[in-house]
């Protein structure tokens, strides 16, 4: 409602200006513009709403992995993804432990997973049905 109020104070104002643009093209850009701005946004807010916390055991980093970012797969969802950077070669399980607002572990996802060196991708790991992913705060990762 307040963009509806701005664009038509925009369309007024310019309606006033006496230069070459016509009123219609003035008020489409205005428009165009709003509208872009609030798609950006949109997507900015998804993207944000998406992100999870981390916690990265520090042994990740003498085996030549960075976890860099995580992400759920929405509201609701038993997945979540995970961007891993291998700096060396590793084989083995990376391990997500998902932690409610106390700390306590609620869910638990082992994947096996093979990187080359200088290797880097989303690793999706998928937990147990009966999990409540709205009570989840962090994921902790960890390898073995």
């Amino acid at each position: 409602m307040k963009k509806l109020i701005v664009v038509m104070a925009l369309v007024l104002s310019l309606a006033a200006c006496k230069d070459d643009a016509s009123v219609s093209q003035k008020a489409g850009s205005a428009i165009s513009g709003t509208a872009a701005d609030f798609v950006a946004g949109l997507g900015e807010g998804v993207d944000k709403r998406m992100t999870v916390i981390l916690q990265a055991d520090p042994a990740l980093a003498t085996r030549g992995l960075t976890v860099t970012q995580g992400k759920s797969r929405g509201m609701g969802s038993k997945n979540a993804a995970v961007y891993v950077v291998a700096d060396k070669p590793f084989k083995g399980k990376l391990v997500a432990r998902a932690l409610d607002g106390e700390g306590t572990e609620i869910g638990r996802s082992v994947v096996e997973e093979e990187f080359a060196a200088d290797d880097a991708r989303y690793v999706s790991f998928t937990f147990n049905e009966e999990m409540d992913s709205q009570l989840v705060r962090t994921y902790a990762l960890s390898a073995r």
